[in-house]
């Protein structure tokens, strides 16, 4: 298909000109066929009442194998009629009209055995100059003679406008294609118009112009939904272009701080000669900065791998409440260490289904990041706690863990599960070893299994991290046994 046009608006201007021509080729055929039809029939009632007549004029005899004379008067007044009949089982002319001694067609007609039929019917019959209309009656006569009547009509006033009709057809079929071609295209033209400006405008917007919008056509058609589709797209791709830039900017402080007081230190160990203990504490430190980088590095990977598809989930029944409990054990001494009360509570079964590490990851980030922010913020009379909670309901696991810590603002309530998103407070107040990955796994996790995460601020202080997950069966009903572990 190399001659087919390059363009949309030639391609439908093709496609629209062969349909067309289909179209007229088959309406011309039709029409004419029709026409023709008509006019090769208009003939036929006079026909059929001529041979119903000779019919009855043969009637008059008991056999017709002789006229009588009074019958060949009858039989004159008929033009171009041929009458046969049977005799020693051949087929004679026993009558033939005198306009048709020197007409060709009724010598053919006598002569093809095809046109000797024994039933009544209609046949045209294309002469050399003109065509005729025949119309066959077989009789018998009452002797029992068999027959045929023959009457034969000239079509030459049919021809003329059937060929008139074929001329017109020729002539203005192609018209009728170039001009509607010529006004499709022209429509097409139109019509795709604000498509060209689509494109243009899409193909000037750039990566530092993301900001920008297509204009919307006026029309709620397909092209209007085209251009709020783009604009859709550039929304999101600004979004996408946005975060990816908070994004890079955050990695490469959270970066840049280890490796700066790496660097430090190692300047100020290199700057004079040192006891060996003193050197032992500058390679502690740095060793505390690689720690800190390795974290951050391996929580990058996590997220770009999830990004890419490329952590694939185990699907089997999990214990949550076991799981949760397992983590909160491991984090008690921390807890106690950080004069922290560490409470876990559990509605027994409650199984998801789901990857066991990554869910061990969940349950371990949320309280991780509970125990640094309750540890962080001084606490009177040792009230500070961790709460620890797994219910069932309604087909839905719910693992929610309660900390004591300062809280976090309503606004910030859905960005901390962004990355590297620390809010003010625990940026200037915070633990210093938070780099702001660890919410945004756990919402990868949560998500990547078909549940939910939210951020609640209580009312008492501090704040509520509550993950959904669908169950993987029904957990069958008991009571919430709590433990202070």
């Amino acid at each position: 298909m190399k001659l087919a046009p390059k363009t949309l608006r030639g391609r439908l201007t093709l496609w629209y000109c062969a349909v067309l021509t289909i179209v007229l080729a088959v309406f011309g055929i039709s029409l004419y066929l029709l026409v023709r039809l008509q006019l090769l029939q208009h003939y036929d009632p006079e026909l059929r009442d001529t041979a119903r007549r000779v019919e009855d004029v043969l009637s008059r005899r008991e056999d017709c194998e002789h006229l009588a004379s009074d019958q060949l008067d009858d039989l004159n007044q008929f033009a171009r009629l041929i009458l046969f009949h049977a005799v020693e089982g051949d087929r004679k002319i026993f009558y033939r009209s005198p306009d048709l001694a020197s007409l060709r067609v009724a010598r053919d007609l006598a002569e093809r055995s095809d046109f000797l039929k024994r039933e009544a019917s209609f046949q045209t019959y294309p002469g050399p100059l003109v065509s005729f209309r025949v119309y066959t009656l077989p009789y018998r006569s009452r002797a029992g003679r068999q027959g045929l009547i023959r009457v034969i009509e000239s079509l030459g006033d049919v021809e003329n406008p059937l060929a008139r009709l074929r001329l017109a057809l020729f002539l203005l079929t192609p018209l009728g294609v170039f001009a509607s071609s010529a006004v499709g295209y022209w429509l097409a033209g139109r019509a795709l118009a604000p498509v060209d400006q689509v494109t243009r405008l899409a193909r000037e917007i750039e990566a530092s112009q993301l900001s920008r919008r297509l204009p919307k056509p006026s029309a709620r058609d397909e092209i209007g939904r085209l251009a709020e589709t783009f604009n859709q797209m550039i929304a999101r791709l600004e979004a996408s272009f946005e975060a990816m830039k908070r994004f890079t900017a955050d990695a490469s402080h959270e970066l840049r701080s280890p490796l700066t007081t790496m660097r430090g230190t190692i300047d100020v160990a290199l700057g004079q000669p040192r006891e060996t203990e003193q050197y032992r504490s500058a390679l502690a430190s740095v060793g505390e900065e690689v720690d800190r980088l390795r974290r951050i590095v391996e929580g990058l990977l996590v997220l770009a791998r999830a990004d890419a598809g490329r952590l694939p989930l185990e699907h089997e029944d999990v214990r949550l409440d076991v799981l949760a409990a397992e983590v909160v054990e491991s984090f008690q001494e921390r807890a106690a260490s950080s004069g922290l009360a560490l409470i876990a509570s559990a509605a027994a079964p409650v199984t998801v289904k789901g990857d066991e590490r990554w869910l061990r990851q969940l349950a371990f980030n949320l309280v991780e990041n509970a125990v640094k922010f309750s540890a962080a913020l001084p606490h009177e009379n040792g009230e500070a706690e961790v709460r620890v909670e797994v219910t069932a309901a309604n087909g839905v696991a719910r693992l929610a863990v309660a900390d004591s810590g300062p809280g976090i603002p309503e606004s910030d309530l859905t960005r901390v599960f962004e990355r590297f998103y620390r809010a003010d407070w625990a940026r200037t107040h915070g633990p210093k070893d938070g780099f702001g990955l660890g919410l945004a796994i756990a919402s990868w996790i949560v998500k990547s299994h078909g549940g939910g995460i939210e951020a609640q601020r209580r009312t008492e202080g501090g704040t509520r991290m509550v993950a959904t997950l669908p169950l993987a069966r029904a957990t069958p009903p008991g009571s919430s046994a709590s433990a202070a572990l």
